[in-house]
């Protein structure tokens, strides 16, 4: 459940999240872009911004750490990527643009659906443990 839930998130970070004009953004694209043009506002929110190219080392982390048996940092790194990955294309599914020429696609939805299941998979990893095949 946690591979799922982190591959759809995590491929879905690449799809085209924005569109202006006719140019289509992925979520690295339009964050780089919010920080370059100093959008970005201060505190909590440029770090957010700026930590966002760590989702993949994240999601892939939790991944390989589940399937190494490491179910504590598996979970841990699974629940603070998913819910990272989760909120940001939670919020960004969520705005309207005002302007006719940008456009939100379910990119975001789709990422926010995907950790969810990684969040979900995280926390079953440390409720449900299920026995090795070579155990006795």
């Amino acid at each position: 459940m946690m591979t799922l839930g982190a591959a759809i998130a995590l491929l879905a970070t690449f799809l085209g999240w924005v569109r202006s004009g006719a140019v289509t953004r992925s979520s690295y694209e339009m964050l780089g872009l919010i920080e370059r043009l100093g959008f970005a506002p201060d505190g909590i929110a440029e770090l957010v911004i700026r930590a966002w190219p760590i989702v993949p080392l994240l999601l892939t982390s939790a991944v390989v750490a589940v399937w190494s048996g490491r179910r504590v940092a598996a979970a841990v790194l699974g629940i603070v990527g998913g819910l990272y990955a989760g909120s940001l294309g939670a919020v960004v599914a969520a705005a309207v643009p005002d302007a006719r020429q940008v456009g939100v696609s379910a990119a975001p939805f789709v990422t926010a659906i995907g950790a969810g299941v990684l969040v979900l998979g995280s926390v079953l990893a440390l409720v449900v443990r299920v026995p090795s095949a070579d155990a006795r």
